[in-house]
Parts: structure tokens; C-alpha cells; sequence
């Protein structure tokens, strides 16, 4: 199992526990501290992976289309 499916299970683990936490009677405080904490680990370690695009200064390609 690579690391980015192992975030990608914290992602929809952390889900589930907070909306399973939203809708329970009496819910329970470390359920939903748990579930936000897994999502915001999974999230960010998924955004880590995401490459920037390179900044383009002109849309010129050329100096003829001037």
C-alpha cells in the first residue's frame, strides 16, 4: 500500500467519523476531534503532492505575433 492511498483511506475515514459523529444524539468529542484530525493530515499531505504550475509571464511565444 502506497502512502498515497493510505492518505487517501485517512481522508475517508476522517469523513465518515465526522459526519457519523454530526448525526449521532450524544456526540462524542474525541470521535469528531479524531475524524477532523484525519482529515486535515490527509489533506495536506495530499496537497503536498500536487505540483505548481510555472508562472508564465507573456502569452507572446514570439517576438512576431507582437
Amino acid at each position: 500500500m502506497s502512502k498515497r492511498s493510505l492518505y487517501y483511506v485517512c481522508l475517508i475515514l476522517g469523513i465518515f467519523l465526522v459526519i457519523f459523529t454530526e448525526f449521532q444524539d450524544n456526540p462524542d468529542l474525541i470521535l469528531q476531534i479524531g475524524g477532523f484530525s484525519l482529515l486535515m493530515l490527509a489533506l495536506y499531505q495530499l496537497s503536498k503532492g500536487v505540483n505548481e504550475l510555472p508562472a508564465k509571464d507573456s502569452y507572446i511565444e514570439n517576438e512576431e505575433e507582437e
